[in-house]
């Protein structure tokens, strides 16, 4: 049996040392490719403290303009007509009195425009001391008036006389307002009719006719003669009567 030369056992030996030296401990060779691998999780993986997408973004809150919206519509003015508009300041500097009164150069002088007037309104109202009575027209004419005191009422074009509630009558000529077309307008107020009766106020009720030759008359029936004034305002053109409460 041969036995081993020395040399070929320090060999050995040398190799055997080699191959230990490479496998080594696992814990020293281990331990630093899981730290590498956190230290790359944490990097490349955002904490949900640090992701600007979970942070709350202001413009996903509501615009600003949305309560500003809905304080308009609270807010929205009452539409003029349910305001009455004819209930102007100026009723109290009015020139109440009972004598005639009529626009200037009246009767020929108003216009009828190119879309003649026509009553469209009539409309009454209690205040302080005086009734209004408003005469509202369409169309882009003007129209001239004149107000008086009269002791009884014939109808236009016929002379039949006319019965108006109170003992005296306010009549309001009107010069201006188209006469009856072939087409009349649908908005128009049917003449020989009574309005604006039994509301409380100075007066008892307002009888209208006409138009008759470009020519109406609005009468006006009155317990007593009281003072009164008459004036024209536009936008849109009204007749405005204010008639005294008391003498």
């Amino acid at each position: 049996m041969r036995h081993p030369h020395p040399s070929q056992i320090t060999a050995l030996g040398a190799a055997t040392l080699l191959l230990l030296s490479s496998c080594g401990s696992p814990e020293g060779a281990q331990d630093p490719a899981p730290a590498e691998d956190t230290q790359q999780v944490d990097q490349s993986t955002p904490s949900p403290e640090s992701d600007p997408s979970d942070q709350p973004d202001e413009t996903d809150e509501p615009e600003a303009s949305e309560e500003p919206e809905q304080a308009e519509e609270s807010e929205t003015p009452t539409p003029a007509e349910d305001q009455e508009p004819d209930q102007s300041e100026d009723a109290a500097s009015l020139d109440f009195r009972t004598d005639a009164q009529e626009s200037d150069g009246f009767p020929a002088e108003f216009t009828r425009g190119e879309d003649p007037n026509h009553l469209i309104d009539v409309r009454s109202g209690v205040h302080e001391g005086y009734d209004r009575v408003v005469f509202e027209y369409a169309g882009d004419g003007v129209p001239s008036w004149r107000g008086e005191y009269t002791d009884s009422a014939a109808e236009l074009g016929r002379g039949e006389p006319i019965e108006v509630a109170g003992d005296h009558i306010l009549e309001i000529n009107v010069n201006g307002p188209s006469w009856a077309p072939e087409d009349p307008p649908e908005d128009e107020l049917p003449s020989q009719e009574y309005y604006e009766r039994d509301t409380g106020g100075a007066f008892e009720e307002i009888f209208i006719q006409g138009p008759f030759e470009a020519h109406s008359q609005y009468l006006i029936g009155l317990d007593q003669e009281r003072p009164f004034q008459v004036q024209l305002l536009e936008d849109p053109t009204r007749l405005v009567v204010d008639i005294a409460h008391d003498e």
